[in-house]
């Protein structure tokens, strides 16, 4: 018996590979837009003080758990997204492929850009460094900016990205279609 009982293609049709690498590249490109116009911390007002642009680094993992250990949040992002394919694979008929895609866009997004080197007005260069230095900047790119009720644990939700935007969605997706597909049962 074979641990997966399809063939890859079978649960990743072309379809669902290319709006993964759409999203994908969405992302990658928000951000190094972000990194040619946005300062660190500065803020852009879009929408008063409600929405904003605001460029800012997460060298950690999911919600900036491990800030400051970028390998350990490189590794553990690795990993995370083997465990996505194969659980996918193994259970091609869980959830909505959409939510699937989103969350796959998302993951590799995120996991591409800790791979760069970030340079404000510049670009980004293929690297990988520990630290921060000079006009040089490591981690995640974020730059969504939104108020929150200050009565709640933020006074702004932290700042996030098109990928995190892509994962939350695509996790809700999933969770509503794996529960509605429970409920027929």
């Amino acid at each position: 018996m074979k641990f997966f009982e399809k063939k890859f293609l079978e649960v990743y049709p072309p379809l669902f590979l290319i709006s993964v690498v759409l999203g994908t590249v969405i992302d990658l490109v928000t951000k190094y837009i972000a990194i040619l116009y946005l300062h660190p911390h500065s803020p852009v007002e879009v929408l008063g003080n409600f929405f904003r642009l605001t460029l800012t680094f997460n060298t950690g993992f999911v919600m900036g758990f491990f800030q400051g250990f970028p390998r350990t949040s490189l590794a553990m992002t690795a990993v995370a997204i083997l465990v996505l394919i194969a659980y996918r694979w193994k259970n091609p008929d869980l959830g909505h492929p959409a939510g699937w895609a989103l969350v796959m866009s998302g993951a590799f997004g995120n996991f591409i850009d800790k791979f760069f080197v970030k340079v404000i007005g510049v670009g980004a260069e293929f690297g990988f460094v520990e630290n921060q230095f000079a006009g040089k900047f490591i981690g995640v790119v974020d730059f969504l900016d939104f108020d929150w009720p200050n009565w709640l644990i933020y006074d702004r939700w932290p700042a996030f990205n098109f990928a995190d935007s892509c994962v939350s969605v695509g996790l809700v997706l999933l969770i509503l279609t794996m529960k509605l597909e429970e409920d027929k049962k």
